[in-house]
């Protein structure tokens, strides 16, 4: 019996996360830019939740990281562009 690979996999931070790997994965220029603004407002929203569900240790880290990223990609992609344009 074959194994089938698959390319999902759970989330471990589903509030914010797919739309940070929806970035990674996009191929079409044209549509990065959204993608970047919607994975930028999906952390911050998760951010503005710290109060009543705050995210742990792992989740701050990768937070940290998914920002850092957003941040290198968006200057990759829209040198000397305002992001909030």
């Amino acid at each position: 019996m074959e194994s089938v690979s698959t390319e999902f996999t759970a989330l471990q931070f589903p509030d914010w996360q797919g739309e940070f790997e929806a970035v990674e994965r996009e191929a079409d220029i044209g549509k990065i830019r959204e993608r970047l603004r919607a994975s930028r407002r999906a952390i911050l929203l998760r951010l503005k939740t710290n109060t009543s569900r705050p995210p742990g240790t792992a989740e701050r880290i990768a937070l940290n990281d998914a920002i850092h990223l957003l941040r290198v990609l968006r200057n990759e992609y829209f040198p000397l562009r305002d992001w909030h344009e």
